[in-house]
């Protein structure tokens, strides 16, 4: 076998191997990818129709899309935001490109008061809160711009029971189009610790 050809085939290997490390952390999740693949097909030929009514119906979908993840373990993104106090902690999380996680405890103000009284017609108990106090604690050892590992639940405001229908409600064209080029959904975090994959 010739020098070059065993060169050739040591760095067929090599190549794998970088590849593997390269992937970012959010793909190595098969669920949080199958999310964020399913996010994709839903808003690509959307966008590309500038058919308002597909745009809408593609928000709709991408919000059911959620509903059905439900609760989620070992899933990776980056802490982009921290707001607020440990009582009223806010904290956003992007989990894929454009595509984020919206946690928080004081349920009426990150509502702004817009649908809370709405909300709180359908249920007598208080929400829990967005984070619990593991995942607050934990919150305290991270900088912004770190890789987290994450556990939680989606598709419910705060983990209470009622689903995120401020985002079918009173919708144009546009702000669908926004939601779809960078979807943001509200979750219940359970767990946060660093993540081996950098």
């Amino acid at each position: 076998m010739s020098a070059s050809r065993r060169t050739i085939l040591l760095g067929v290997p090599s190549l794998a191997l970088t590849g593997c490390f390269d992937k970012p952390c959010e793909e190595r999740s098969p669920a949080q990818l199958a999310f964020l693949d399913g996010l994709r097909a839903l808003a690509k030929p959307a966008l590309a129709s500038g058919n308002p009514l597909q745009i809408e119906e593609a928000a709709k979908q991408s919000i059911a899309l959620a509903e059905k993840v439900g609760a989620f373990s070992d899933w990776c993104g980056t802490l982009t935001k921290i707001e607020g106090t440990a009582q009223n902690v806010a904290v956003t999380v992007d989990i894929g490109r454009q595509v984020s996680l919206y946690a928080f405890n004081d349920w009426t103000l990150a509502m702004a008061g817009q649908l809370a009284d709405l909300f709180s017609t359908r249920s007598r108990e208080a929400p829990p809160p967005g984070l619990s106090d593991p995942a607050i604690a934990a919150l305290k050892t991270f900088r912004l711009g770190e890789r987290v590992k994450l556990a939680g639940r989606m598709g419910e405001i705060a983990g209470s029971g009622l689903f995120d229908l401020s985002r079918l409600f009173g919708k144009g064209e546009a702000e669908n189009r926004l939601f779809l080029q960078s979807p943001r959904f509200v979750a219940r975090l359970e767990a946060l610790g660093p993540s081996k994959n950098k």
